[in-house]
């Protein structure tokens, strides 16, 4: 008797587990398919464009869902329902790695390698954080960077206090303090010319556009940090879609693809990750180069949390961009990692833009909504 009523105890907890196992795999199954069809969806929705984010991750979850079915179906006997998760998991997987796996080695570059005589211009992106406490720790990090042009993002009063003692390092300064993490400021170790603060879109975002020369070689460069979607909105307590950054950026594209034959760095935060629609439009309408292409994704947001780490801070280049390094480092305290680039250019004739007519259309679109949204 102790002996049959251990075994029916055993059967119906073993069933239960299957029970949960099943309605949790079900229910993974289901939150995996909803973030794969949302971003097919051309909204500029917070929730629906932040999908766009987490293509590895649901990558890796969809891998593991199909292992789980796999050795499920090893062993017990294979059902319609199994088939059917098994092969949603390996469309979800494909589809996924589809958009990102052009950043890993196994693609080819898309900006070559630089020549071992051309004249390097090095570049950083840092964002310090506005209310980052290890102030010291940056300055001496920064200090020991050695860079042409160091762009400084999320730049306040208390930054440009604690980073005075780099002022005589990098005497050519344009941009804005702000109090409100939207402050933005270039540093040069070079002369600039031409520079200016603009505001394309939203009187909060401020953008950098300037000229430097390197051996009588005119170089144009934008420094960007575009409006994140899903940020807070005081005034209606609501949160921020990305119409604003997709017009932003869809500006810039625009500015780029009316000067092909020029030499171009474009770099900042975007708020957004290389692999996304807005992002491939913005290097379709510019015909802007993607260094990371082949070579990794130099993830840099967030620098805490290495399960939703993101590349969102780039780096865009002409078409006769050379790479001669890329990198990326921790500054202390802040919640991303810089990116370091080493660029050199070479002559050559520019590539046009590739973007289509509709493509364009869609730019347009994505401009006027953002106008309409930023007022």
């Amino acid at each position: 008797m102790a002996i049959s009523a251990g075994r029916a105890r055993f059967k119906l907890e073993t069933s239960g587990m299957e029970l949960i196992g099943s309605i949790a795999g079900r229910c993974l199954l289901l939150v995996l398919v909803v973030m794969t069809v949302l971003p097919l969806w051309r909204v500029g929705s917070w929730p629906v464009r932040l999908c766009d984010f987490f293509r590895l991750q649901i990558s890796v979850l969809a891998i593991g869902l199909l292992l789980a079915f796999l050795i499920v179906a090893w062993q017990t006997d294979w059902s319609y329902e199994l088939g059917a998760g098994v092969l949603l998991a390996v469309l979800i997987a494909g589809w996924q790695i589809s958009h990102f796996v052009r950043y890993t080695p196994l693609w080819p570059l898309e900006v070559s390698d630089a020549p071992a005589d051309a004249r390097p211009i090095r570049l950083a992106v840092v964002n310090l954080k506005v209310e980052n406490q290890a102030k010291q720790s940056v300055v001496q990090q920064l200090q020991d960077l050695e860079v042409d042009l160091l762009l400084l993002i999320e730049f306040n009063a208390a930054w440009a206090e604690a980073l005075s003692t780099l002022e005589d390092q990098y005497p050519h300064r344009q941009g804005v303090e702000h109090e409100d993490g939207v402050g933005l400021m270039l540093w040069s170790q070079l002369p600039l010319e031409n520079a200016e603060v603009r505001y394309l879109v939203s009187e909060s975002r401020p953008s950098i556009f300037t000229q430097i020369s390197v051996d009588e070689h005119a170089i144009n460069y934008v420094g960007l940090h575009p409006l994140p979607p899903g940020l807070p909105d005081d005034e209606d307590g609501g949160r921020h879609d990305s119409n604003v950054r997709d017009a932003e950026l869809m500006l810039v594209a625009d500015i780029v693809a009316k000067d092909p034959d020029a030499s171009w760095i474009v770099s900042g935060d975007f708020n957004d990750v290389a692999w996304s629609r807005t992002t491939r439009l913005f290097q379709r309408i510019s015909g802007l180069k993607d260094p990371r292409v082949g070579r990794g994704f130099y993830n840099t947001y967030h620098a805490e949390y290495p399960w939703i780490r993101f590349p969102i801070d780039q780096v865009f280049v002409s078409s006769n961009g050379r790479i001669a390094e890329m990198g990326r480092f921790h500054p202390a305290g802040s919640d991303h990692f810089a990116i370091t680039a080493t660029i050199s250019f070479v002559h050559q004739p520019a590539a046009n833009p590739t973007a289509s007519p509709s493509e364009r259309e869609d730019a347009e679109e994505m401009v006027e909504k953002g106008l309409e949204d930023a007022t």
